[in-house]
């Protein structure tokens, strides 16, 4: 997909971190500071933008997941003391990531990590990401959290706790956030996500929404919605029946919180 060249799309990573429980699935999610340059104050899934020295978004996940979250998806694994040390260091500033793996003789588990969505900021935001969302399984032994730098809370919650708290404005979501929640609530389980992951992987449209203006306020309307071709913006049109789509189809912001249409 080609888009307008009057913005650059900044590439990022994002992982969405789930754990089997007696319930089904949770999903972990930090909560970004206050006064992030970028969704401040919302919960979100571990990530950041690609730097030059990653080796594509496979590896920029991995290192954004290790930063924000403390989960070092590698191998062999490392003891939760030695992930700690290392985990302040890189944080400090004091060597970069390639020298965290090479000085522990540690290989990205790109294994792990499975194609989710690839998400990109509507055309009416002046910064916009090119985001690949991967999903992973928290690997046995070890306990995420969050950096007390970029995010100051982690929480874990069920898909669908998630929908309800954001609901009543009390869990603040992004819109994509708040969609990949409703596709884990139609996975089901740990199992159904890796089935959905597989189909996803055939076609791996970019999902970029547009935004409407309607009585009610402002709506975002996905690539599926039957209303996204006749509404201005960039992006193309997700035929209903592509692994990433689903309902619901848009959101609309009720002044506190996005709510399904």
């Amino acid at each position: 997909m080609v888009f307008s060249p009057r913005v650059s799309l900044i590439p990022a990573a994002t992982v969405i971190l789930v754990r089997k429980v007696a319930q089904g699935l949770e999903v972990f999610l930090l909560k970004r500071h206050r006064q992030s340059s970028f969704m401040s104050n919302a919960y979100v899934f571990p990530g950041g933008k690609v730097d030059p020295e990653d080796d594509g978004h496979e590896a920029a996940a991995i290192r954004e997941l290790f930063e924000e979250a403390g989960v070092l998806l590698a191998t062999p694994a490392l003891s939760e003391d030695d992930r700690a040390a290392a985990r302040s260091r890189l944080l400090a500033g004091e060597v970069s990531f390639a020298q965290v793996l090479s000085g522990a003789s540690l290989t990205p588990d790109l294994a792990r990590l499975h194609w989710w969505a690839r998400w990109v900021t509507p055309s009416q935001e002046p910064r916009r990401f090119d985001a690949v969302f991967f999903v992973a399984e928290l690997p046995p032994g070890q306990r995420p959290s969050f950096d007390q730098k970029e995010t100051v809370e982690e929480l874990w919650i069920t898909p669908a706790q998630a929908i309800e708290r954001q609901a009543t404005g009390e869990l603040r979501l992004p819109p994509p956030q708040l969609r990949t929640m409703h596709d884990l609530v139609a996975a089901g389980s740990i199992e159904g996500i890796a089935a959905a992951a597989a189909r996803r992987q055939e076609s791996r449209p970019a999902i970029c929404p547009r935004i409407a203006m309607a009585e009610g306020g402002i709506q975002i309307l996905f690539p599926w919605d039957p209303d996204y071709a006749g509404t201005p913006g960039e992006g193309q049109v997700i035929a209903a029946n592509d692994a990433a789509a689903g309902a619901p189809t848009r959101f609309i912001w009720g002044g506190q919180a996005w709510r399904v249409m």
